[in-house]
């Protein structure tokens, strides 16, 4: 009888710190500020959809800056949309 409540209470344990681990809050980057990297620099990007899309790619698309370095975000090619520019996106 002691087994078979010790390995209920560790099968227990063992399920509590899994849901803790599998419901915690993640950090999505693609809420922040987004840029990309060309020329040497890193450039605003604007937003997705509207400004530029990430095409299928195995390199990084989109960067967020966390005040020391830049640190990928997205995956894939990044691509300007036609006859979308910075001024028309501004209110």
């Amino acid at each position: 009888m002691n087994k078979i409540k010790c390995l209920i209470m560790t099968l227990a344990i063992l399920l509590s710190i899994g849901g803790a681990f599998a419901t915690r809050p993640h950090f999505d980057c693609r809420t922040d500020v987004q840029y990309y990297f060309a020329g040497g620099a890193y450039n605003p990007a604007g937003k997705i959809g509207v400004n530029y899309t990430c095409q299928s790619s195995t390199s990084v698309c989109t960067y967020t800056y966390n005040g020391v370095s830049y640190i990928a975000c997205q995956q894939g090619s990044w691509l300007q949309i036609p006859g979308v520019t910075e001024k028309t996106d501004k209110k």
